[in-house]
């Protein structure tokens, strides 16, 4: 099952699952005519559902709708929202439908199908996350907000799910569309074809897919995301009191920084 998929990511990865002779399910806000068409030439079976993922009442519909005739073994987290926007104009809302479409509703397909992955045991489930949430980006708090939590829901639910043999990952990419588009000139455009995502997702939902990792794919690079704690510096109790930490709070960053062999420059 595949969201997002009448367009973009969620449809090249919904069309190369029809061309490894998956059965496929699409779900999408938008019209996803055009995505089935495509795949039932293929051979493939297909269906497809309208369905808003932040919407627990419809989310809740289809999944019960999809689970009387199939079973669930792939789950593609690809629905989303974007809207650059600087800070202190974010309205309460824009945030909520940020965090509703890109992180509530991750969450609720993944409740829906995870006791039959648990019962089968068998499941594969990539979240796409972005590079904005990863490292963070100008006027893309909100966005950025709601791609980070994934993180979370990914490496959490990777834990739950190594003994019933489900493998939960993300995928963060950057590839050539109608939102990237007018960032990059023709000759670097070029190169974040659509590729090296597809591979990587495919790997990430196959026999031999890893659990719990977070993997970049553009221009024809794949690589890992690491979060690495540095080397813990350790002081006694009686060190540990605000009058020392106000006094020594310099000195401490440097032995921090220095036990991570990282280079303080000061100014």
């Amino acid at each position: 099952m595949v969201t997002g998929a009448a367009s973009g990511l969620g449809r090249a990865f919904a069309i190369a699952l029809a061309q490894r002779g998956a059965s496929v399910v699409l779900v999408d806000n938008q019209d996803c005519r055009e995505t089935a068409a495509a795949i039932a030439a293929l051979g493939a079976d297909v269906k497809y559902f309208y369905c808003d993922v932040a919407n627990a009442a419809q989310v809740t519909d289809v999944c019960q709708q999809i689970l009387t005739c199939s079973q669930v073994d792939f789950l593609l987290l690809c629905a989303g929202v974007h809207r650059s926007c600087p800070f202190e104009k974010i309205s309460l809302s824009d945030w909520r439908r940020q965090i509703d479409v890109d992180l509530t509703g991750s969450f609720l397909f993944c409740q829906a199908f995870w006791p039959l992955m648990r019962q089968q045991a068998f499941g594969r489930i990539l979240m796409l996350t972005g590079a904005s949430g990863l490292f963070g980006d100008q006027f893309e708090a909100a966005y950025a907000s709601a791609k980070m939590a994934l993180i979370g829901l990914v490496n959490s639910l990777s834990l739950e799910g190594q003994s019933y043999n489900i493998c939960v990952n993300s995928l963060c990419t950057q590839v050539l569309n109608g939102m990237t588009g007018h960032h990059m000139a023709d000759d670097v455009g070029a190169m974040f074809s659509i590729e090296a995502p597809v591979a990587a997702a495919m790997y990430l939902l196959g026999a031999s897919a890893p659990t719990g990792q977070h993997v970049l794919a553009a221009a024809g690079s794949i690589s890992r995301l690491r979060l690495a704690e540095t080397n813990p510096a350790y002081f006694s109790a009686d060190d540990c009191t605000p009058n020392w930490w106000e006094k020594s709070g310099r000195n401490l960053a440097k032995h921090i920084l220095s036990v991570s062999r990282k280079v303080v420059k000061n100014r």
